[in-house]
């Protein structure tokens, strides 16, 4: 059960990238095409410490999440774990799946399937906070050498997560934009108790 979890006990984990996927041939429709993104850092928060992790030193993870009893992040299972899974074993990949709790994933099962709801959504509407750079500049920035404003923006989505699986933990009225294959249908509210 999730409230006998102790905060020293959760891992937040988030993943920036190399590349962006549509900069290869099929984009997110070729599935293939996880593998060429590369981690360009890899983030965790852990009762107010945050690590960082490169490609290069990936193995060293390994440890911090197996001493955790459970990872949190948003949109992990389908995004980050599909990284991930190109520097881990089966058995491992297994091991970190079997203790994630996907926020975007439990978030759509309140909403009635609203869609992809983004994190800076979620932190714009409900808690005074945003994403401190545009998702998809991050790669090219991270190419251009700028290692510590990429590890700045995954500190504060780690926050944003943090904040989100806590509220959710305690229940909450979350607002969200309610979309159907893309269409807004305006803000919505939903109670959450996770």
């Amino acid at each position: 059960m999730l409230e006998d979890i102790k905060p020293e006990n959760i891992v937040y984990l988030d993943i920036e990238t190399q590349h962006l996927i549509t900069e290869f041939e099929g984009g997110w429709k070729r599935p293939d095409n996880y593998r060429k993104l590369k981690i360009a850092e890899l983030g965790i928060l852990q009762d107010g410490k945050y690590k960082t992790f490169e490609e290069n030193n990936i193995d060293n993870l390994i440890s911090e999440l197996d001493k955790s009893k459970l990872i949190v992040g948003h949109n992990i299972i389908q995004f980050d774990y599909e990284i991930l899974k190109y520097y881990f074993s089966q058995d491992i990949m297994f091991k970190i799946k079997m203790k994630t709790f996907d926020t975007m994933l439990k978030f759509d099962k309140f909403t009635g399937k609203a869609g992809w709801v983004s994190l800076n959504d979620i932190a714009t509407r409900n808690f005074g906070m945003s994403k401190t750079e545009d998702g998809t500049k991050i790669p090219q920035m991270w190419r251009e050498g700028k290692k510590e404003q990429v590890k700045s923006y995954l500190l504060n989505d780690l926050k944003i997560t943090e904040k989100f699986y806590l509220k959710g933990k305690e229940g909450y009225k979350f607002k969200y934009e309610h979309k159907v294959y893309g269409k807004s249908y305006g803000e919505r509210e939903v109670y959450v108790k996770w």
